[in-house]
């Protein structure tokens, strides 16, 4: 009776140490989770309004996603590749009764659908910045906001950088400019004229 659930156990953390290895060499990013000193001013800093969508490339277990989807009618969609953190992160906002308006996808943020975010928020690596600004930048409508914990996208210029926490840890503001092309493939390997900036 006993060696069923073992066998059964054993497979699900193969599972899920496969999942985490796979994520960790797929995109070069550990799970990084928003310090939850920081949510506040997070928050503060980047106030979602009702109507909007915010989307967190690489959420990990949710928390700064939900902290962003605070306000009643801000929508929230989460991209994580690592398995056992997506699946924490979906549960924690399944029983706080998030799960309606805020949803966590176990998938990879470069596979995003970004055309109707308002927001995108990212606490990444540097190796993921240019191609998660490229990616920004094909799909994001112009007056849309990239934000970055601390690490910027190369070659762009903030629209502002806010000091979080005690440590003054940066978050990196970013607008897309008028009059760029949002309908143009992610994937043309073509070089993006107009970073912000």
């Amino acid at each position: 009776m006993l060696l069923p659930f073992v066998l059964v156990l054993f497979g699900l953390i193969s599972l899920g140490l496969v999942s985490s290895l796979y994520a960790l060499t797929t995109t070069r990013v550990p799970v990084l989770r928003t310090p939850g000193a920081l949510l506040d001013g997070l928050r503060q800093a980047l106030a979602p309004r009702p109507g909007q969508l915010v989307v967190d490339a690489g959420a990990a277990d949710g928390r700064a996603l939900a902290a962003l989807c605070a306000e009643p009618g801000v929508r929230g969609r989460g991209y994580e590749l690592n398995g056992p953190v997506w699946l924490w992160g979906s549960l924690r906002l399944l029983l706080a009764g998030r799960a309606g308006r805020v949803r966590l996808r176990w998938a990879d943020f470069r596979r995003a659908e970004l055309e109707q975010a308002d927001l995108v928020y990212a606490y990444l690596m540097p190796a993921a910045m240019p191609a998660l600004g490229q990616k920004c930048l094909a799909e994001l409508r112009p007056g849309a906001r990239l934000a970055s914990f601390m690490w910027p996208v190369p070659d762009w210029t903030p629209a502002r950088v806010v000091p979080l926490g005690r440590r003054q840890d940066p978050l990196f503001i970013y607008e897309i400019p008028p009059g760029q092309c949002a309908d143009r493939p992610a994937d043309t390997g073509q070089k993006l004229d107009h970073p912000p900036g």
